[in-house]
């Protein structure tokens, strides 16, 4: 897979929505950092541009079968991205949203009202109320991974700008008397870029080897990223995504935490799908993915015949629900999803060291685990051990 990473230099300001609604007096939220989902979609509706016909190296047409979506034109599927994180372009330091168990302790909890299967709970290490920032450093995150109490800078990485526009008609492209609104726009500060990594390796039908759909697009293209037509410089990065020290298996604790750095998706709501009721983990371990020219049969009693985790769920914080939506041009208003926001954090009792090292391998970048756009960045997670600062925990 040809992954690089990428940065995107705004142009104008950016107009990122989510899904609640712009009436009345209320302003159009706009200024929100870009999501995942928004960041992917920039990218194919780019390759779109760039290539209104299907060319001869993306190989010929999927050829649907019943059930399968009709409104899809299915190019460019392999497209992969994480981010977009924020980067400062003098010292390449990126930076990633703040954890929301920073600086706090677990501690068991009985007779409380905690969903199963969780047994303990997040308390502040020191009394009052922590004004955390929305982002870390990544010297700063490694501290954070590495169980370090310490006060975090406050981060002025971009402004929030608000405008009043005027109604367009639609038909006459003229504007609306007396029909104003006020939106929220996000500014980047100065030195301030949005870094990402991607990759789209089309395999052609009939063909050998792959092609390498960013080669094909070139690097200092535009590409329009939210709404409004919001523009932004796309070029290739020299910074690395993933600076992350986390030295998992040198621990004696047999916690593991898993902090997520991007949204993610959940049929259980705040619990994983890969998470049972009784809190198990029900992933496959590392190595279990179907090889090319593994029949599928064999590939499903591989899977079956590996040991299973006996790790499992003992306490999260997941702080609020991000609800946001989007508009198909084929088909309108997608619908509003609620996603386990960024920053938000599990912890899994392990049975022993090694299973401890095979959950990590299981959930560090580059999987993605989210039930739903995997692909577009979603559950995105890093791992840290957890200081064991609870005792007689049963695994």
């Amino acid at each position: 897979m040809s992954e690089r990473t990428y940065v995107l230099e705004p142009r104008d300001l950016l107009f990122l929505r989510d899904a609640r609604p712009m009436a009345a007096s209320d302003a159009g939220r706009g200024a929100n950092w870009p999501r995942p989902d928004q960041l992917w979609n920039a990218v194919i509706n780019t390759f779109h541009r760039a290539w209104p016909e299907r060319q001869p190296w993306e190989g010929a047409a999927h050829t649907k079968r019943e059930g399968e979506k009709k409104d899809s034109s299915d190019r460019f599927g392999a497209l992969k991205s994480i981010g977009p994180f924020p980067v400062e372009l003098a010292t390449g330091e990126v930076y990633y949203p703040c954890p929301l168990d920073l600086n706090m302790e677990l501690v068991p909890c009985t007779g409380t009202n905690l969903p199963a299967p969780l047994t303990h709970a997040f308390r502040a290490k020191t009394l009052g109320k922590a004004n955390l920032p929305a982002w870390l450093s990544a010297s700063d995150y490694n501290r954070y991974l590495a169980g370090e109490v310490f006060t975090p800078a406050e981060q002025n990485l971009y402004d929030t700008e608000r405008n009043i526009g005027v109604q367009i008609d639609p038909n006459t492209r003229a504007t609306v008397k007396s029909q104003l609104y006020q939106a929220e726009y996000l500014r980047l500060r100065s030195g301030f870029a949005l870094a990402f990594t991607a990759s789209c390796d089309l395999r052609p039908k009939g063909g050998t080897g792959t092609v390498d759909a960013f080669e094909k697009l070139g690097s200092d293209t535009d590409l329009v990223l939210g709404g409004q037509q919001g523009v932004a410089r796309f070029r290739t990065g020299k910074s690395e995504i993933f600076n992350f020290k986390s030295e998992i298996s040198k621990s004696a604790s047999s916690l593991l935490r898993w902090t997520l750095l991007a949204p993610a998706l959940y049929n259980a709501g705040w619990r994983p799908d890969w998470v049972a009721p009784d809190g198990t983990v029900m992933l496959p371990r590392v190595g279990a993915e179907r090889r090319d020219d593994e029949p599928r049969e064999e590939w499903r009693r591989r899977v079956a015949m590996q040991p299973k985790f006996k790790a499992r769920l003992v306490a999260a914080r997941i702080g609020t629900a991000q609800a946001f939506s989007g508009w198909d041009l084929q088909t309108g208003p997608k619908p509003t999803q609620l996603a386990v926001s960024a920053g938000a954090c599990y912890v899994f009792a392990c049975a022993d060291d090694a299973e401890r090292v095979a959950l990590t391998q299981a959930l560090n970048p580059p999987n993605r685990r989210s039930a739903l756009f995997g692909e577009k960045g979603f559950g995105l997670g890093i791992c840290s051990t957890r200081k064991s600062e609870i005792s007689n925990l049963k695994s």
